[in-house]
């Protein structure tokens, strides 16, 4: 039994953030699915706000945060560019 448990142990610690969130999130999923009828709903609230956040995250953050770098990049090399042709 132990040996499941550092098992678990070592495998939770092996996971990234949002997998681990991931994960959580499934625990609320099923808390929502036996809760009364008021309370399942914002049980279930709680996964989607996860699902949103991490959506929002990759496709614009990540993607801003991209392309906000090639933008620099591209400043930097027009700029040593036109320093080099003066020269």
């Amino acid at each position: 039994m132990k040996e499941l448990l550092d098992f678990i142990t070592w495998q939770w610690n092996k996971w990234e953030f949002w997998q681990k969130c991931f994960i959580c999130s499934c625990s609320f999923i099923g808390a929502s699915i036996v809760a009364p009828p008021p309370y399942s709903q914002f049980l279930g609230m709680i996964p989607m706000g996860v699902v949103f956040m991490f959506t929002f995250k990759w496709w614009v953050w990540d993607g801003a945060k991209e392309q906000w770098t090639k933008y620099k990049t591209e400043k930097q090399e027009l700029f040593t560019t036109i320093k080099d042709s003066h020269e």
